[in-house]
């Protein structure tokens, strides 16, 4: 199994493909902040991820088992909910988007390319938001190397109650003071 993450041109089959995998119940809950226990969470549209994959302070890759996309993992500078916005931090987005890739072991490796692509480009730390519910990712990133930094309770609704946000940390060098 070849496992990297590539920066594929966008198309729209990659589009639908995003769509179907952010729209998908059994990983949306996990993903996307809801804020209203009244609705349900809304759809992922074309014009939402040709926004998401366009925006300049992010870096989307696609990880790709064997030279199929699996799943995205996004580099994302200034991201406004940083808790420690110091210009030398990265902000983790990442999911397995494939069904039968999740649960499969890859998340480790996956987090390893992050971290030296995160390096490459510069930056000292990697922080992230993982929900309180989702307990596989959260054991993932601290198998990682990852700490936790915070908590924003009830921040977003998820699965009939109110869920926190765990924030999440990576010093990436020495340097950072």
């Amino acid at each position: 199994m070849n496992l990297q993450l590539k920066n594929l041109p966008l198309h729209e089959e990659l589009i639908q493909t995003v769509i179907r995998w952010e729209n998908d119940p059994a990983i949306s809950p996990f993903i996307t902040p809801h804020h209203d226990e009244e609705s349900e969470l809304p759809l992922v549209t074309v014009e939402g991820v040709r926004e998401s994959l366009s925006n300049p302070d992010k870096r989307n890759y696609f990880i790709c088992v064997d030279d199929k996309p699996v799943g995205v993992a996004s580099i994302i500078r200034n991201f406004p909910a940083l808790l420690k916005n110091d210009g030398k931090t990265a902000w983790l987005g990442i999911y397995i988007g494939e069904p039968d890739w999740r649960s499969k072991g890859i998340g480790k490796t996956v987090m390893a390319l992050y971290e030296e692509e995160c390096r490459s480009l510069g930056y000292q730390r990697i922080e992230l938001g993982v929900f309180s519910h989702n307990a596989g990712a959260i054991r993932l990133y601290e198998r990682s190397g990852f700490t936790q930094i915070g908590v924003i309770p009830h921040f977003t609704y998820s699965q009939g109650e109110w869920r926190d946000d765990i924030r999440m940390e990576k010093i990436l060098s020495s340097d950072l003071g």
